[in-house]
């Protein structure tokens, strides 16, 4: 007779989801310090709060995945493992090694000061509850029973109930065992070991996300090193998608919305780091922030699980997109996003070699060349470098800058003396590049140094795909180089003027400049970015997403004439550098680091603190109708004036 069948074989999956002290007297204490010096976690850089809350966002999904089986005989059984002492925590051992000091506070305070854990006090957290009763509420299956079943194991110790446990393990059936919670070095691991001990037929499993410790250190190396003896260390994608699919996951987030706020009877709304990049993290710091973003009260924020969308082999890198592929509030992969925070067409702008098409006349002397070509014949060149002129290259002075067409910063660019000597530093062929003249006679500072106007400018298309308005930042910035300008000096220090150094505004001192007419210049600045937009738009470079909101925030660079009467438009920048102290950014260069520095000499009164600016931009973009009811005299907003208006061409279906 043949052996009988192992009995994960013999039997069908059912699946328990043990989640472990999940209580409002555990949470806070969560990547609080760190194992190597006993320092807080911020000092190492690492945030306690935005990791708890990540934490705490991955058990929710952990639990929504895990009851939303399209086969309810599917949906696992839930097991809250938490602790609960009786008043006094009588019975405990006041030298226990983890949980005597509990005794010895109550002891000096009693009950009503000192009564973590204690019955009477404690609960399991009521979102996670929440979630799991209006699962349950009013709906029956055949048998009469509610259609996901819980229990709740109390524990006076270290290790669970192991009577308790097991009852609930073989009364169900269960084959599957997953568990999440805190914390990993203590009621996790010991969950762990005793289904190990006890049931070793039944697969146990981690979501390592859904995990927490009181240290990073700690988490890390309980991940590493000790639960794969014992449990498999899974993903949440992986988890959602052995429960209930990445689809349904993202069709029961939808559903669970209101369950899995915070804030009762209000808004919420999904956002998913995608990590493409831009400003996408610091529009997040103000959405999820009450104090920055007060019109965003009846909306509560929350982070959706992420998954891997794609890779891009050439370039090694790996892009993702929401768990389960679906549509959410917002994320900087606009596929995915019910607004986009990239422009359909932004390249027409950004591309230096394309913006060249629609700003030629604003813009000084301008050429493009494929990288690696050896003279310049057959293509477009300065005058001076056309032999059918008779001119020597010689005659072609500059000094000239050449940049790679579709990068921006100082560190894409090379300064050269003479026209002739171009060809030589754009020796990429794989590369376009932009050869630019600088502005004849260009103004200076009053110390004789190189400057150029920085605008921010805010540009919107709404969900009908043709209505765009177009908003220029009031307050623009200086930027100065470093030494003293010469044509003949061709060098970063005296030439590239990269770095902000000072606000200006009407009626600010604008002594640098010898008191020149600030409005003038922002009236000059506007209207060339208002027709090159337009000009984009009326092009249909620039489309609409039909259905979809879409905005980009972005800068433009200007140097003006010894005259300060013309204008002249450097670059479109979709990517400009934004400094908000608060939203605790990734100082990713040296002028960043330098605004951080300032910023802690100074706090609020420095230059450079975009804040604010931020700020307005999200109330225009998420809460127009709010803002609007703040009192609003005008369109404009905080710093941003509505330039002007452009219906585009309706995108073909």
């Amino acid at each position: 007779m043949d052996p009988p069948p192992p009995p994960s074989l013999s039997r069908p999956i059912k699946r328990a989801l043990i989640i472990c002290d999940m209580q409002p007297d555990c949470i806070p204490s969560l990547f609080a310090k760190s194992n190597k010096d006993e320092s807080s976690s911020t000092q190492l850089g690492i945030d306690p709060v935005a990791r708890r809350e990540a934490f705490i966002n991955a058990v929710q999904y952990a639990l929504i995945s895990s009851i939303s089986n399209p086969m309810e005989r599917d949906n696992a059984f839930i097991i809250f493992n938490g602790l609960k002492f009786p008043s006094g925590y009588e019975g405990l051992d006041p030298e226990h090694p983890l949980y005597g000091s509990l005794v010895r506070f109550n002891k000096l305070l009693g009950d009503e000061k000192a009564h973590w854990f204690m019955d009477g006090y404690t609960s399991i957290d009521s979102t996670l509850m929440d979630i799991l009763n209006d699962k349950n509420e009013g709906v029956v299956n055949e048998s009469g029973a509610s259609p996901v079943q819980h229990a709740v194991i109390w524990r006076q110790g270290h290790i669970p109930a192991v009577s308790t446990l097991s009852e609930h393990l073989s009364k169900n059936a269960i084959t599957d065992v997953t568990v999440v919670g805190a914390k990993a070095s203590q009621a996790v691991q010991a969950t762990i070991q005793i289904l190990a001990e006890y049931h070793p037929g039944i697969d146990v499993s981690v979501v390592k996300e859904a995990i927490a410790d009181d240290s990073e250190e700690r988490l890390n190396s309980m991940v590493q090193h000790l639960l794969p003896l014992y449990s498999r260390v899974a993903s949440l994608e992986e988890y959602v998608e052995a429960t209930c699919g990445l689809e349904h996951f993202a069709q029961a987030m939808e559903r669970n919305a209101n369950e899995i706020a915070m804030v009762p009877k209000k808004r919420v709304c999904y956002y998913v780091n995608c990590e493409r990049g831009g400003h996408f993290s610091i529009y997040i710091h103000h959405l999820t922030n009450r104090k920055s973003t007060p019109m965003a009260e009846g909306t509560y924020w929350v982070s959706h699980p992420k998954q891997k969308w794609y890779e891009d082999i050439f370039c090694a890198k790996q892009f993702h997109c929401p768990l389960g592929k679906g549509v959410v509030d917002f994320c900087d992969e606009p596929a995915f996003s019910k607004v986009s925070m990239f422009l359909k067409g932004r390249d027409c702008l950004d591309d230096k070699g394309k913006l060249l098409a629609l700003a030629k006349d604003f813009m000084p002397e301008t050429y493009i060349i494929e990288g690696g070509r050896e003279c310049w014949d057959g293509i477009d060149c300065p005058p001076e470098l056309n032999k059918s002129s008779g001119a020597s290259s010689c005659d072609a002075t500059g000094p000239w800058f050449v940049k790679e067409t579709n990068k921006n910063g100082g560190r894409a660019i090379t300064v050269c003396r003479h026209a002739s000597e171009c060809l030589a530093l754009a020796n990429n062929p794989q590369e376009t590049y932009v050869i630019q003249r600088h502005v004849l006679n260009p103004s200076m500072l009053t110390d004789g140094r190189k400057w150029h106007l920085k605008m921010y400018n805010l540009l919107i298309c709404e969900e009908d795909g043709v209505s765009w308005t177009l908003r220029c930042n009031k307050e623009a910035f200086l930027c100065a180089a470093s030494t003293l300008w010469s044509a003949e000096n061709t060098s970063a220090e005296a030439q590239l003027t990269i770095r902000r150094t000072k606000r200006f505004r009407d009626g600010a001192s604008m002594s640098e400049l010898g008191n020149a007419d600030y409005s003038d210049m922002f009236r000059q600045c506007t209207e060339i970015v208002s027709t090159v937009v337009q000009r984009a738009i009326e092009g249909n470079g620039l489309q609409g997403r039909p259905g979809k909101k879409q905005f980009e925030m972005f800068s433009t660079d200007f140097l003006f004439d010894a005259t300060m009467n013309k204008a002249n438009l450097i670059e479109f920048n979709f990517s400009p550098v934004v400094y908000d102290p608060l939203a605790k950014q990734e100082l990713t260069t040296i002028g960043m680091k330098e605004y951080q520095r300032l910023y802690e000499l100074h706090g609020d009164k420095v230059e450079i603190n975009d804040h604010n600016m931020i700020k307005d931009v999200i109330s225009i973009v998420f809460f127009p109708k709010e803002t609007m009811r703040k009192g609003c005299e005008s369109d404009d907003v905080g710093s941003w004036n509505v330039i002007q208006s452009f219906t585009g061409i309706a995108p073909s279906s």
